[in-house]
């Protein structure tokens, strides 16, 4: 056997030494993609906990829709109104069962709030809203955003989202530009189980989803430096 040959024992070595080169980068990305899922979770646990005490803050009594400005301020804060139902206006919204049963209430000042008075299951008729003037209790939120997800199985007449700017079209006029979610108390007197508000992310929501992706990026470049440092340690005893 020639002197510079390596040996069997040198081999041996150099295999070890890259499968502790791999296994350290593997362990190292591990941590790398926890700390990314770790910051995703506080991000949305503050989220979730700031979310809870807005909407556990005193209720706001409307006796007519304030200005546009002062509506966006009170997205996420329970509102009381008094108004009338208009039947003419009842709209399903949603891209799979169950789906929400949105109708505008006429307040008194004349405007029309777009009211989320439940969910309705598969099959289920929607119940006949109260008549005469009523008082309802909800939770604010601002028109959504088109998805673009419509599931194709559900009926055209089911919209995929509850967008104010599509309501206009046919809804009376003006539009508070807000909706209103019924609590559970005055969903299930309408007959219908209630329905989840769809509340705007709060601020920090793409720097934190950025942070926790630079975590993931992180390890996906440790886990190929660590191939990419064995593969030489392989190549320096041939």
């Amino acid at each position: 056997m020639a002197s510079g040959a390596p040996t069997e024992g040198s081999h041996s070595a150099v295999r070890i030494k890259q499968v502790f080169i791999i296994l350290f980068g593997v362990i190292l990305a591990g941590v790398m993609v926890f700390l990314g899922l770790w910051q995703m979770n506080v991000f949305e646990s503050q989220q979730d906990n700031s979310t809870q005490a807005r909407i556990s803050e005193p209720v706001i009594t409307w006796s007519e829709a304030p200005k546009k400005a002062d509506v966006m301020g009170q997205y996420g804060r329970r509102v009381t109104v008094t108004g009338t139902f208009k039947p003419s206006t009842t709209t399903l919204i949603g891209t799979s069962w169950p789906v929400r049963v949105v109708e505008g209430v006429r307040l008194a000042s004349g405007e029309t709030l777009a009211v989320v008075r439940g969910e309705l299951s598969e099959g289920k008729k929607v119940p006949t809203e109260p008549s005469g003037s009523v008082t309802l209790t909800g939770v604010l939120a601002a028109s959504e955003t088109d998805n673009g997800h419509r599931n194709p199985q559900m009926p055209a007449a089911v919209l995929p989202s509850l967008r104010l700017e599509v309501l206009t079209q046919t809804w009376p006029q003006p539009l508070v530009p807000a909706t209103l979610t019924l609590d559970n108390k005055n969903a299930h007197t309408q007959g219908l189980a209630p329905a989840q508000p769809v509340l705007p992310k709060g601020d920090g929501g793409e720097r934190n989803r950025g942070y926790a992706l630079q975590w993931w990026v992180f390890a996906i470049f440790t886990v190929a430096m660590s191939l990419a440092f064995a593969r030489a340690a392989g190549k320096h005893q041939k």
